[in-house]
């Protein structure tokens, strides 16, 4: 555990004194762990309409702040907008994951919900849609894993902190 956290927290100081940023063992070795400057490139990238989708996951807690890197990009997007992609990304029953996610690209993963309980799962980060951290929170307790409780003592804090600043 403590070499990924070395490893992610060095990340940007062997960038800025050894690397130059065109290296491709830099790209090879990043392209695993986004920071919040690189989702915001591949939201740009993917062009979708702001309000058919919303952020999930570890790139949640990017927007929030309560993590520097996520691993990938997952969005829940609308019944409306997977019929707009579902052609250009060649998106079929049999490229759903356990899960109910389609993959878009190495980095990005998208899982349909229904316009109507679209509505009330987020709140608004940066111009972007982003999962509730209530839900996030609820989700990481019920599954308990290790890195879920340290995200939960990160939310906590955070909901915490958010309810004395009002």
């Amino acid at each position: 555990r403590w070499q990924k956290l070395w490893f992610i927290r060095t990340r940007s100081l062997i960038e800025y004194f050894l690397l130059k940023p065109t290296n491709k063992m830099v790209g090879f070795i990043w392209r695993f762990y986004m920071n919040k400057d690189d989702l915001l490139k591949l939201l740009k990238e993917l062009n979708f309409p702001k309000d058919q989708f919303y952020i999930l996951s570890s790139g949640c807690l990017v927007f929030y702040n309560l993590r520097d890197m996520a691993n990938d990009l997952d969005l829940c997007i609308t019944e409306n907008l997977f019929e707009q992609i579902k052609n250009k990304y060649d998106l079929n029953a049999e490229k759903k994951n356990k899960y109910g996610f389609y993959k878009l690209s190495d980095d990005i993963e998208v899982v349909v919900d229904s316009d109507e309980d679209f509505i009330d799962q987020f709140d608004l980060k940066d111009g972007y849609q982003v999962q509730k951290l209530s839900i996030i929170r609820d989700f990481k307790v019920k599954r308990g894993l290790p890195k879920d409780l340290v995200d939960v003592k990160k939310i906590d804090d955070y909901l915490n902190y958010k309810s004395l600043d009002m």
